[in-house]
């Protein structure tokens, strides 16, 4: 960890982060108002002692609804990344391990959904499911296995004609035995970079599908929602637009730099 933390890249980014995860931990036991309470009296607000971000159209304390924002795009990121690294975990070393009709079977499917822009398809997954929480998660799982499947693919292909997966076979290991004890640690730092650059690719998907009406449902606290719904008083409220753009911006960009600063330690111990 010395290593990464050195690691301007890495270090921007987490501390980034860990500044969003403080937002959401707090979030949990408490906010300045209730996020789906209105006060028409109140509405569009400028930042105030009494409001520090404002209020919305509805009268809605705009910080409220930012902590909540951030809470749902680390919850759907946490998900989508997990889901998207198991399954793409499973795909990518049978095929890479085993090779052969199987590895051509399973990256003729996976070939197939790359083809598919990431919002595209979570579009298609969404039309067929419907709109909410649980159905968007499910389609930026889906979106993510591929990305998953590939790196893990290469990497067992890179190691499993190694001469310490060679040793462990004449010692009588099986292929589960070898293939996620023995090579799987090898390509973890891979997984690691890809888990942080599909964080930032499922926030910014669930932000693009909540804007455009077919994620995250209104009055639910949203990222995407609240700058779907600031777009109209963008010239009254300048400030309703700029917080969940710059939001959305900064998490995105501390994921990224996350991923780009493991990769560069890697890359530099190799």
């Amino acid at each position: 960890m010395g290593r990464y933390f050195k690691n301007p890249s890495f270090l921007i980014g987490f501390i980034i982060v860990s500044l969003m995860f403080m937002v959401l931990l707090i979030s949990f036991f408490y906010t300045p108002y209730d996020v789906t309470a209105m006060d028409f009296s109140m509405r569009l607000s400028p930042p105030s002692h009494e409001h520090l971000l404002g209020t919305d159209q509805f009268g809605r304390d705009i910080l409220s609804r930012l902590m909540k924002g951030i809470e749902v795009s680390f919850l759907i990121g946490i998900t989508a990344v997990i889901s998207g690294l198991f399954f793409g975990l499973v795909i990518g070393s049978l095929s890479g391990y085993f090779g052969g009709h199987l590895d051509d079977a399973i990256m003729k499917v996976i070939d197939t959904l790359m083809a598919f822009p990431g919002v595209l398809l979570a579009m298609m997954l969404i039309a067929v499911f419907g709109n909410g929480l649980t159905n968007t998660i499910l389609a930026l799982s889906i979106m993510a296995i591929p990305r998953f499947a590939r790196i893990t693919r290469s990497g067992y292909m890179e190691y499993r004609d190694s001469d310490f997966v060679r040793a462990e076979r004449i010692r009588g290991a099986g292929s589960v035995r070898i293939m996620y004890l023995h090579i799987l640690p090898n390509i973890l730092s891979e997984l690691v970079a890809t888990s942080s650059l599909s964080f930032a690719s499922a926030i910014m998907s669930e932000a693009g599908l909540s804007y455009l009406g077919l994620g995250m449902q209104p009055p639910a606290p949203s990222l995407g929602i609240m700058l779907s719904e600031a777009q109209d008083y963008m010239l009254r409220s300048p400030w309703y637009v700029l917080i969940p753009t710059i939001t959305i911006a900064l998490l995105v960009i501390a994921f990224n730099l996350i991923g780009d600063g493991v990769q560069e330690v890697n890359g530099g111990e190799r």
